[in-house]
């Protein structure tokens, strides 16, 4: 390949088949927000960038500062292999000085420039360097990586093309910066959860040190599934900003020309797609954090009365980076009067069975949760089409301490908190369970228990 990496084509007008740039910058927003791994995202950036632009080779290099070079992630075509253990200093070659200065560069025939330095790298891997066009990623007005492709098959590369790989870029920038942010938020609530287990291994006998453990670890795995599903909305949001901004640019000087009306309303329509997305996206932030006030409920310390359908869809909500795409949940909700109740105490309670429910299930499953009045009592029931609790456990499942998930996983007092929040409640909790087939969480709570 190449040290100046990989890649571009550029975008299609009408004659020659290409795809339309804006159509491909929606398209490839969408993908960009669904996932925050970042080698899964920049293997998906760099597939969408190598089709669009037509190119033979394509790759993505990020900045190591410590070393001040730049480093291949990911890089499609002929001996990309190759190129993952080599690097680029910052200031040197194409992508070198791409990256020092921030400043796109374009080349039509790679052997006479004498800027480039990439023989040794085509030699390392096979390929044969052409055309350049080289893109900085930028984060936060900081240059963080470039964007290479190389050998546009069509011809050398354009103006518009160069134009079409900035945007991409910048779509980029967002979605890395996102992604490094959610793997350092992972890596955090790792490190929490290894000094957790340190902290209960030396505090096992000690059981309100233990519950209080308990929370704060539960309190750390639902950050990051919200961080999660709040970065992932987010991310459109930002992308789609710039694009809308393109959009009516380009609708602008469209304007200018009557005789382009036309394609002045298809700029105006691309925008309004746009705007559309980043709309749901913010209705979907919007219900993330309602959901995790009212499971909070911080504002609500006292006991009052309640919707027990509301805390099960709050916890539902908070919970989806466990289910989503694996686990199907199906609502069989009855008429069920208020409860006086402690709700950000019971929302807990549903947090813990539907976060026990969701890991017995190993691969695709279903989650029923059913709500009746029975006899003067809110009749709460969650099953799980799980790996089943054999029945010398039955007994034992809510006891401290008590787990079956090994040692560093879990710490066996989610069900016992749960156990002691709903008889706080002047209520039951119960289980039914079949190897093999699932098990069945069920609440009873009085709807006007004693004070």
């Amino acid at each position: 390949m190449s040290e100046d990496a990989p890649g571009e084509g550029s975008p299609g007008s009408d004659t020659t088949g290409r795809r339309d740039p804006f159509a491909v910058l929606i398209e490839v927003g969408t993908a960009l927000c669904g996932t925050l791994r970042l080698r899964q995202l920049l293997a998906v950036m760099m597939e969408r960038v190598r089709e669009v632009l037509d190119a033979e080779a394509c790759s993505v290099m990020l900045v190591d500062e410590p070393s001040r070079t730049l480093r291949w992630e990911v890089a499609l075509g002929e001996g990309a292999g190759e190129l993952r253990t080599l690097s680029v200093p910052l200031g040197q070659g194409i992508s070198g000085t791409v990256a020092a200065t921030g400043q796109a560069i374009r080349i039509e025939d790679a052997q006479n420039d004498p800027r480039w330095i990439g023989r040794r790298y085509d030699a390392r891997t096979g390929f044969s360097t052409r055309s350049i066009l080289c893109v900085p990623i930028l984060a936060r007005e900081r240059v963080i990586g470039v964007i290479q492709v190389l050998n546009r098959r069509g011809g050398p590369f354009t103006g518009e093309d160069q134009n079409l790989l900035e945007a991409l870029a910048g779509m980029g920038g967002v979605a890395i910066e996102n992604a490094r942010l959610y793997e350092h938020l992972e890596e955090k609530v790792k490190e929490r959860t290894a000094e957790l287990t340190r902290t209960l291994a030396e505090l096992r006998d000690t059981q309100a040190q233990l519950v209080q453990s308990e929370k704060m670890a539960a309190l750390g795995d639902l950050v990051a599934g919200v961080a999660h599903e709040i970065n992932t909305p987010l991310g459109a949001v930002a992308s789609n900003t710039d694009l809308i901004r393109r959009a009516v640019a380009k609708a602008k000087e469209a304007c200018a020309d009557p005789a382009q009306a036309d394609k002045t309303q298809g700029f105006l329509d691309k925008a309004s797609a746009m705007a559309k997305v980043s709309n749901e996206a913010c209705q979907r932030i919007n219900e993330i954090v309602r959901s995790l006030r009212n499971f909070a409920r911080l504002d609500e310390a006292e006991r009052k009365r309640a919707d027990l359908h509301e805390g099960l869809e709050s916890t539902l909500t908070l919970v989806t980076h466990l289910l989503k795409n694996r686990i199907t949940v199906h609502r069989d909700y009855g008429q069920l009067p208020q409860v006086t109740c402690y709700p950000n105490q019971l929302n807990q309670v549903f947090l813990n069975i539907l976060v026990n429910a969701a890991q017995a299930i190993e691969g695709p499953g279903e989650i029923t949760i059913r709500t009746r009045l029975l006899d003067g009592s809110a009749n709460v029931e969650i099953s799980d089409t799980g790996c089943g609790i054999p029945p010398e456990n039955l007994k034992r499942v809510f006891d401290p301490g008590f787990t079956t998930k090994g040692v560093g996983v879990g710490t066996g007092l989610g069900l016992a908190i749960s156990y002691r929040i709903v008889e706080n409640h002047h209520g039951k909790i119960e289980v039914d369970s079949v190897v093999g087939k699932g098990s069945t969480f069920r609440i009873l709570l009085p709807v006007d228990p004693a004070p």
